[in-house]
């Protein structure tokens, strides 16, 4: 058995990376992959001394010693400086075990973005900003639900339960954050795709290789990089685009991005539950959740339109009733070469309002199309574009439907609120139609985009 993170979750482009790993094995080495459409093998390390150590606590730092729940040592994982890739991306790290005699153990995992082990996911920023979009991915959503050393946010002990347990929240240097471990709710199947949900593979996989096919210029960045850089990270970016499920913001993300929406820049939300869980960091790696941001700072709808408080979450996945969107403002520029018309329904077939899906509250009585009333935090001007009625399916929070639309102050902020978007891409026509307009006209340079119509 091998496990292993990359210490930096972002490295850049001709830099260097330290691959921490333990292993029974004699030697490892480390086989690089690209994410795209697919993934492209492009590099093997040597092999490496393999080393075994036992797991830490979720909140230790596991590349350093530490002290387990009994009062025992634990020795931190070793490290090994590689060469970082040239190209930037999204890359995941295959772990493959040596026999010692310079060929690999019988039966080294080789797959694909997702395994719940021998992998690491990391991403590669270039060494300048060299496109107009920015992808972020969902770093802190990954370990929220990274069970790796025990538990995760959502089992974690009371406070002293656990001897040894320094603080609560997880730690960022530990395996998993994207593949490499199991995800706690991985028993809570999709019945549309079988790769477990709060993995890369599962949602921000299926979108970054649409992109890829699409020949779209991204750089890609994580959470971390947000919290730590906001303004410097975004400021040549024309689009931040966030996908699937971007659960955990801390205040000094949401700030930035505040400022990039104020500056004439502009956001793509294409997932649900964003923003949700407010977040604090203890350290450098370490992080813990303090509550929900409406109820902890500004409502969330105040940055991205909407709110999960009125969206919802599907809880039978095993009979789930498909929820599509129903069209408003038909003569809107979204839509444009979709052939859809006002009250045309989009994204049944593919359930695309799924699992969990964020709103903007509005009079559900009043005939469509559907203005927001504000109550919830809804900025001035959001344009309610669809409606996903999770009421009739029987499902849903609050005011139970899900709200595409986008509102614009300075720059502009597109909201698809559903965490199944990404799915839709390939099997609606009109999700990926949408999709491209939304990224061709909010990546363009200048000039700034007139208010929507």
């Amino acid at each position: 058995m091998i496990r292993g993170y990359v210490e930096q979750p972002s490295p850049r482009a001709g830099g260097t990376l330290t691959l921490r790993a333990a292993t029974d094995a004699p030697r490892f080495r480390v086989e690089f992959h690209r994410c795209g459409d697919g993934l492209t093998a492009c590099g093997t390390s040597p092999w490496l001394p393999g080393s075994d150590a036992p797991p830490h606590l979720p909140a230790h730092d596991w590349g350093r010693d530490g002290t387990g729940p009994r009062g025992e040592p634990l020795r931190a994982w070793a490290g090994h400086e590689l060469p970082a890739p040239a190209e930037p991306g999204v890359y995941v790290a295959v772990l493959v075990e040596g026999d010692g005699t310079g060929h690999d153990r019988a039966g080294s995992c080789r797959t694909g973005a997702y395994a719940p082990e021998a992998q690491a996911l990391f991403v590669v920023r270039p060494a300048a900003p060299s496109a107009p979009i920015l992808y972020k991915l969902p770093l802190l959503t990954y370990h929220a639900y990274n069970v790796s050393g025990g538990w995760c946010l959502y089992d974690h002990p009371q406070p002293g339960d656990v001897p040894g347990d320094p603080a609560p929240g997880v730690s960022l240097h530990r395996p998993g954050g994207g593949t490499g471990a199991i995800p706690y709710d991985v028993a809570n199947f999709d019945p549309y795709d079988p790769t477990p949900r709060q993995t890369f593979a599962h949602w921000d996989g299926r979108f970054a290789a649409w992109l890829a096919r699409r020949g779209y210029q991204v750089d890609y960045c994580t959470d971390l990089d947000l919290h730590r850089d906001g303004d410097a990270l975004l400021e040549p970016y024309r689009l931040l685009v966030s996908a699937g499920h971007d659960e955990y913001w801390s205040e000094a993300m949401r700030a930035a991005v505040s400022r990039h929406v104020a500056a004439g820049r502009n956001a793509a939300f294409f997932g649900g539950n964003t923003c949700w869980w407010r977040v604090v960091f203890h350290d450098e790696v370490t992080f813990e959740r303090t509550g929900f941001w409406h109820e902890h700072g500004p409502p969330e709808n105040e940055l991205i339109g909407v709110s999960f408080r009125n969206g919802g979450e599907r809880d039978r996945d095993d009979h789930p009733l498909p929820v599509g969107y129903s069209v408003q403002h038909a003569g809107h520029w979204v839509y444009e070469g979709t052939g859809l018309r006002e009250g045309d329904l989009f994204g049944l077939e593919e359930c695309l309002v799924g699992y969990e899906c964020d709103g903007a509250e509005f009079d559900r009585a009043a005939p469509p199309p559907h203005v927001p009333t504000g109550a919830d935090g809804t900025p001035d001007g959001f344009t309610i574009l669809a409606v996903g009625d999770c009421a009739a399916a029987g499902w849903g929070f609050g005011n139970r439907a899900a709200t595409m639309g986008l509102y614009q102050a300075g720059g502009t902020v597109f909201n698809g609120a559903t965490t199944d978007w990404a799915r839709g891409l390939d099997g609606s026509a009109a999700v990926g139609r949408i999709t491209a307009n939304v990224l061709d006209r909010l990546s363009r340079a200048e000039p700034p985009l007139s208010p929507p119509s």
